[in-house]
């Protein structure tokens, strides 16, 4: 199990939900939050940097909810890769 942290979520476990909906077009910060069980607020941070380091990629915009969605970038699957844990 994640250990999260009280006042936001990991970087870690939005590189994964991210990483998810690469398949389906991207992802946006509302559609992390819901798929977590979280106020988008509790999202924002990890989102923010992963977006200041590069980790994410516009990758269309969806027109249900009217959002910028986005993907993973080659540096965010390295990172989602190298906080998996996995040799």
């Amino acid at each position: 199990m994640l250990a999260l942290p009280m006042d936001g979520i990991s970087v870690r476990l939005v590189l994964e939900v991210v990483a998810d909906f690469d398949d389906l077009g991207g992802a946006s910060l509302s559609l992390v939050a819901w798929e977590l069980f979280v106020e988008e607020e509790r999202v924002a941070a990890a989102w923010e940097q992963m977006l200041a380091d590069g980790l994410l990629k516009p990758a269309g915009h969806d027109p249900a909810d009217d959002e910028q969605l986005w993907r993973l970038t080659a540096g965010g699957w390295a990172a989602r890769w190298e906080h998996s844990g996995r040799p």
